[in-house]
């Protein structure tokens, strides 16, 4: 086999510096995210996660695992086994929890598949899907950075652009 080359990089940065990506609210109150990868062939996506302190999240079941590494504070699901800076975890496929952040913490989240969010009451609030994802941060002027994969289209065509129709 032969050298197949360099890919062409074209406008593309390889590198994304995080502080150039604003901060878009998340689905709960006191949370926040910035997007810096979304697969919307895939349905996986990576992004920022912050999470104000005393914030406890409502119930909801992951459809795929979320790998979580924590950069500030903490959370936990049981107060007996804390997450702190610097840790990992891996939110299993068919996981439903309620995790609490006292002190609030900064992780980044790479998340496998949709997660599903109830109500205090136990209904179906939302699902959050890559899609969701990558249209709350659209919305919020928070994709210029974004590596983006799509079906068979080229974002720097414009194709992801709200229309009123």
């Amino acid at each position: 086999m032969s050298n197949p080359g360099v890919t062409p990089k074209g406008v593309r940065k390889e590198f994304v510096d995080p502080e150039d990506i604003p901060w878009t609210d998340w689905l709960m109150p006191g949370t926040r995210f910035k997007l810096l990868y979304c697969n919307l062939v895939s349905g996986s996506f990576t992004l920022i996660l912050q999470v104000d302190p005393g914030t406890v999240a409502t119930p909801h079941w992951h459809m795929g695992n979320v790998q979580a590494y924590l950069l500030e504070g903490g959370f936990y699901y049981e107060e007996d086994d804390p997450g702190m800076a610097g840790m990992y975890t891996c939110e299993v496929a068919g996981a439903v929890h309620t995790p609490i952040a006292p002190e609030g913490c900064v992780m980044i989240a790479m998340i496998d598949g949709p997660i599903a969010g109830y109500m205090p009451e136990g209904e179906l609030a939302v699902v959050a899907d890559a899609r969701l994802h990558y249209y709350m941060a659209r919305d919020n002027d928070a994709v210029e950075k974004l590596q983006l994969v799509d079906y068979a289209t080229d974002p720097s065509q414009n194709m992801h652009i709200a229309t009123d129709g």
